[in-house]
């Protein structure tokens, strides 16, 4: 499988990475940027009504890829949830899971 995490509060990156390598996914690419809304409200003055929506924080996000199997996923979000961190009730992201037909 070929994981693609999404994580939007930067608070818990520490915690995402110790849980990723827990689990045994530690051939990671971490990626950082800035949300859509967040970019088109701050630099675009279209959407600078939106401001007080998004508010300061809300323009964290990292990406996350690996190449994993699904058992290592739910190792992770299990050792997460151990560690006091419910990355599914807790909205911290999205996790995807893309089928591999083959690795070079």
């Amino acid at each position: 499988m070929y994981m693609i995490l999404n994580l939007n509060k930067e608070k818990y990156l520490d915690d995402v990475l110790m849980a990723l390598t827990e689990a045994g996914i530690d051939d990671t690419v971490v990626l950082s940027g800035e949300s859509l809304g967040h970019k088109l409200a701050f630099d675009n003055p279209l959407f600078a009504g939106f401001r007080k929506s998004f508010g300061k924080d809300k323009g964290y996000a990292n990406v996350i890829m690996a190449v994993t199997e699904k058992d290592q996923v739910e190792f992770m979000l299990e050792e997460l949830k151990n560690s006091g961190v419910d990355f599914v009730k807790d909205e911290i992201g999205k996790i995807v899971l893309l089928p591999v037909d083959k690795i070079y």
